[in-house]
């Protein structure tokens, strides 16, 4: 049987295991931005070389101020993680929290982290006859006795967002029943209106909201490990102390800088989704393929009586590599996950899923 791994991107065992140069192989089982590395951060990344006989800045002011700018909020609201990893594992740290609510499927960190600091989890399933949408009533039901509940908008791996008004509901019923609320904004880059939907602006409102970044997935830097998170300036000050010290080094703060001020390469990847994105859904459609219907850049798919187990082995003698979906709480061996790429490598997942279901 295959091996179910934790998660996608594993390059080198894909190499290894397959033969594969890396030129030759196609990898959708991570959710990267097939436009990125962006020139400016390669170039960024490239000049910060000079300075790496020095220690790196330990708060990254030059980032602070860039997401100052960004968000238009004290650069005390905010923190710089090795990765927003580190910076959910930093959280759960200082919560200590006795219960957390999360929704399954979700990112599997989110209860690695809190089992590490003792928590006991309460998983409220999303149901796939909703296509996976998050219900207020039923998540508010199991904060009953919850200390922390933690949500991504959009959650990974169905790609969909909550809605806006569940989303104020949520946030307004943590904040009455002194519950702290995590989101996880990993993906909301990717949506144009990524200011009007995120909760950044309101850390200041909601004294226990905590606000996850990731810049991993839209500038594709995975291996230069950057992540931030906002939250109201008590937290970032409390954070910031149990934080490792120089944790982001000088080239992940320089590509941040020059990410966050690249928005060219934001419209060119805004274009390119609204693009791929129904091109590839209906293609996957037309295969007899369920979409879950997503708002970011990877969909998650099933087929009756198709199991990712049969699937994966034939796709990866092609080159090809997706996300096995069975690690993820409450989805089994009939889904899986691909992130959305360029028109070329997005037919060429077609032909071979066409080649390999006859």
């Amino acid at each position: 049987m295959q091996e179910v791994m934790p998660h996608g991107g594993n390059i080198g065992r894909y190499q290894k295991e397959w033969g594969w140069r890396r030129e030759d192989l196609i990898d959708f089982s991570a959710n990267l931005n097939p436009l990125g590395p962006p020139e400016s951060v390669l170039q960024a990344i490239k000049q910060s070389l000079s300075r790496i006989q020095d220690y790196p800045d330990p708060y990254g002011w030059e980032v602070l101020y860039a997401l100052s700018d960004k968000w238009r909020l004290p650069t005390n609201r905010f923190l710089l993680g090795n990765g927003a990893a580190e910076l959910i594992f930093l959280v759960m740290r200082l919560l200590r929290p006795k219960r957390i609510v999360t929704v399954s499927p979700a990112f599997r960190e989110y209860e690695q982290a809190a089992k590490l600091e003792g928590a006991e989890i309460i998983r409220v399933p999303l149901l796939a006859e909703s296509d996976f949408s998050v219900q207020s009533e039923t998540l508010r039901e199991a904060l009953s006795d919850a200390d922390l509940l933690v949500l991504a908008n959009p959650n990974n791996p169905t790609g969909r967002c909550v809605e806006q008004t569940v989303l104020r509901q949520l946030l307004e019923h943590a904040a009455r029943n002194s519950i702290w609320l995590m989101v996880d904004e990993a993906f909301l880059d990717f949506l144009p209106d990524d200011h009007a939907r995120s909760v950044i602006a309101d850390v200041d409102l909601y004294e226990k909201l905590i606000v996850i970044r990731s810049m991993t997935k839209f500038y594709a830097i995975p291996g230069i490990r950057i992540g931030y998170l906002a939250a109201n300036e008590a937290i970032i000050a409390k954070l910031r102390e149990l934080q490792i010290p120089w944790s982001v080094n000088t080239p992940a703060q320089a590509a941040a800088v020059a990410a966050l001020a690249d928005q060219t390469f934001a419209d060119s990847t805004f274009q390119w989704l609204l693009t791929e994105r129904p091109f590839l859904t209906e293609g996957m459609k037309r295969l007899g393929f369920h979409v879950v219907p997503s708002e970011t850049n990877f969909l998650l798919l099933s087929k009756p009586g198709l199991q990712i187990t049969e699937l994966w082995p034939q796709l990866a003698a092609k080159g090809i590599f997706v996300r096995d979906c069975r690690s993820f709480a409450g989805l089994n061996e009939t889904y899986f996950r691909i992130a959305i790429r360029s028109r070329q490598e997005n037919n060429r997942l077609l032909q071979a899923l066409s080649d390999v279901l006859g």
